[in-house]
């Protein structure tokens, strides 16, 4: 079973591990039990993965005599909101959560987000562990330590960097995904061969069938060699001071797509989007050669990803942008591409080779 170490050793040690494989999930109940990361385990899951996940977890700890809080908020990004947020740790409060219990994240991103946040936040603080169950959150979300909910003008706009103390990123969960959310995860997938390694990128391109299809062996591979791409960024600039940002690829241009369609587009979806506007944008600036856009843009075809088109305004775009978290003295900060599978920050990036190039592809 691979395992990837994150490792983050500043005025704390806050590192850990990620399992990845066929089956880990199976060991979550015996290091629960063992009370490994704390007393009670706060199960926080969505709608779908309480019935997927959830009443078995539940089952499976009240054999050992461990008598979990199972909390349930409705699937989709709605529930990453402050008032959900208020509602769960208003039911931990009530039934007595202390500091010595422990959060259980299991579903996707938005659970992994919203829970990691309650984690942070509930008595200044309690431990939690990360179980991602969609693909977008086992090569993202889960892995770093970002944890928000959303507000009205933006996305993860509250928030806080709260590690877990382990990730268990079972390969198995994923064959219960409807095709989009596996499509969504890819486009965090494809993101970490274009900033980091290319022949990750050329893998991805080899074995598109094989990844389109879940198997098992070549999934593996792809979540642990993001997983181990993310936290060897996350290991040298934990809070995003300045290498982090390149994990960012796509996502200034993503989280405003996502934005403007009020998140009704899955947000992998959404930075797939973003990903095919920069790279053609640093193209047009001289930056990209043609053959690397090429690889670029052949490996998100191979996968399917981000090929409908939208119908968006250029013009609201690049100013939902202007609200990006990322915008440093009154500029957006874009993470852009100087050949495949390196990326760098460009604080004057043209933002008219952005604009141009929203306003030819859609």
């Amino acid at each position: 079973m691979p395992q990837v170490e994150v490792t983050l050793k500043g005025d704390f040690d806050n590192s850990y591990g990620i399992d990845v494989g066929d089956g880990v999930m199976d060991s979550l109940v015996p290091d629960l039990c063992s009370k490994k990361y704390g007393r009670t385990p706060v199960v926080i899951c969505d709608e779908n993965t309480r019935e997927l996940f959830g009443i078995s977890l539940v089952e499976k700890l009240a054999l050992e005599n461990i008598d979990p809080l199972l909390l349930t908020v409705p699937a989709g990004e709605n529930s990453k909101s402050l008032d959900v947020f208020a509602s769960l740790l208003e039911a931990m409060l009530e039934v007595g959560i202390t500091r010595q219990d422990v959060v259980v994240a299991l579903g996707g991103g938005v659970v992994g987000d919203l829970s990691g946040y309650v984690a942070g936040s509930y008595m200044r603080g309690i431990n939690f562990v990360q179980v991602p169950t969609t693909l977008l959150s086992q090569v993202d979300s889960a892995v770093g330590g970002k944890v928000a909910v959303n507000i009205s003008g933006g996305k993860n706009y509250c928030g806080m960097f709260y590690q877990p103390k382990h990730v268990y990123s079972d390969i198995s969960a994923l064959r219960s995904l409807p095709e989009r959310e596996i499509l969504s995860g890819l486009g965090e997938v494809v993101k970490h061969g274009f900033i980091a390694d290319r022949k990750f990128a050329e893998y991805l391109l080899d074995n598109a069938d094989k990844v389109l299809a879940l198997d098992k062996e070549v999934m593996s591979v792809v979540v642990s060699r993001c997983c181990e791409i993310k936290a060897d960024v996350v290991s040298r600039d934990e809070k995003e001071g300045g290498l982090r940002r390149i994990l960012n690829y796509g996502h200034t241009v993503g989280h405003a797509i996502e934005t403007f369609f009020g998140y009704e587009l899955a947000h992998g979806e959404c930075v797939g989007h973003g990903m095919r506007v920069v790279a053609r944008a640093c193209n047009r600036a001289g930056m990209l050669s043609d053959s690397d856009l090429e690889l670029h843009q052949d490996v998100m075809d191979r996968l399917s990803l981000a090929t409908a088109s939208l119908k968006v305004s250029s013009t609201d775009i690049m100013e939902l942008m202007k609200r990006d978290k990322k915008v440093k003295d009154g500029s957006v900060v874009m993470v852009a591409l100087d050949k495949l599978g390196h990326a760098v920050i460009e604080e004057n990036f043209p933002l008219e080779m952005i604009e141009a190039e929203l306003g030819e592809m859609y």
